[in-house]
């Protein structure tokens, strides 16, 4: 048996993907060509027990890919977008981290503040531009569950 690599993915781990993506092969940002990389490659050291991702040419937008499949993780991002996406990302997690709210119902306050699908609502297909915008919304729905206002009738005098 072969082993399981982007070139010769695992037909079942393919079938767990929700919503995926197709492999990227020209680069949004530069149009170059994208290819598929390892982390020995790369970095000169696998990371992880899945070392592969998607790495343009050109400008060296990167993504990762699902462990066993040949399916990004997201879309190719630079430097500044990866950036913009684990900032706004870590503005959400509190939301169902602290058990308050599960994941599936943060997701689903996210994508209908945001006005898009809850299937399109993932961090890794987030522009710099949504990324902001989740941030925000992100900030505004912890405050909503966390740090309700007070109850006006509880404070009126009687």
């Amino acid at each position: 048996m072969s082993d399981i690599t982007p070139q010769s993915p695992c037909p079942r781990a393919i079938s767990r993907v929700t919503d995926p993506l197709p492999p990227p092969v020209v680069c949004p940002h530069c149009q170059s060509p994208v290819d598929v990389a390892s982390h020995r490659e790369v970095y000169g050291q696998d990371y992880g027990s899945w070392p592969w991702f998607y790495l343009c040419t050109g400008c060296e937008a990167r993504v990762g890919i699902h462990p066993k499949t040949d399916i990004p993780l997201g879309t190719l991002v630079t430097d500044a977008i990866r950036e913009a996406r684990k900032h706004s990302k870590a503005r959400f997690t509190p939301l169902y981290e602290t058990g308050r709210m599960t994941r599936r119902e943060a997701y689903q306050a996210l994508a209908d503040r945001l006005g898009i699908p809850v299937s399109e609502c993932h961090f890794g297909w987030f522009d710099s531009e949504m990324c902001e915008k989740a941030g925000k919304v992100a900030r505004e729905l912890y405050i909503a569950y966390f740090n309700p206002a007070p109850d006006p009738v509880a404070r009126t005098p009687v």
